[in-house]
């Protein structure tokens, strides 16, 4: 028996016959661009989690541009401009979900944010657990553009448990409505999401982690 070490380009013997083995030990190979849009959640995938029928209410292939409070702190919106500045990504992949267009009771929002390789990626993420924190319990005005009347939100402290970073903002003058911010990284990808619903919970995290799984079998 020969022996092998498990690094790239390691070779294993099998009843005597040594066999190459090139991908041992090998990261997997960058998710590319073109993939980006096949590992969202479909419809009927984010469905399941939510207990709703959601169709796509909207589509992009750009990040948003909403502005930061003064001190950076934009934890509420997924897939900004703000966000990944300066960090190298690709390209972006962004779906709106929703169970009806108006006064819906779930909305998604799920966005795949690709980068050259796996290490720029995670650089991104943890640059991000930092800066999710400057928000903590904070209660923030996030009227639209234009509309005269306050909307306040609170949010809660922003946690990190086994790559998966999240904070919950609810709304004041609406009870029980809440939105769950998610990010996590796999292989070259952001995985950036918000799921909004009442009394949300971790629905947010449960959708992340399905759009891993995609990834990983891509």
């Amino acid at each position: 028996m020969v022996a092998c070490v498990l690094t790239a380009g390691c070779t294993v013997s099998t009843n005597g016959t040594v066999v190459a083995a090139p991908t041992l030990g090998q990261a997997p190979r960058p998710v590319p661009t073109a993939a980006l849009s096949s590992v969202l959640l479909s419809p009927r995938e984010a469905s399941s989690v939510v207990g709703a029928s959601l169709s796509v209410a909207s589509s992009r292939q750009g990040l948003y541009e909403n502005r930061p409070l003064d001190d950076g702190c934009l934890v509420w919106g997924q897939a900004q401009r703000h966000t990944y500045e300066g960090s190298g990504w690709t390209a972006v992949r962004v779906e709106e979900l929703r169970d009806r267009p108006d006064n819906a009771d779930h909305i998604i929002y799920q966005a795949a944010v690709a980068f050259p390789d796996a290490a720029s990626a995670q650089e991104l993420f943890a640059g991000q657990e930092a800066a999710w924190s400057r928000c903590d319990d904070r209660r923030v005005d996030l009227r639209d553009p234009g509309d005269p009347d306050a909307h306040y939100w609170s949010l809660n402290t922003a946690t990190e448990q086994r790559g998966v970073l999240t904070i919950t903002r609810s709304q004041e003058d609406n009870p029980g409505w809440s939105c769950q911010r998610v990010m996590t990284v796999t292989n070259n990808v952001v995985v950036d999401l918000a799921a909004c619903a009442m009394d949300v919970n971790d629905r947010g995290v449960e959708l992340a982690l399905l759009i891993v799984d995609k990834i990983a079998g891509e």
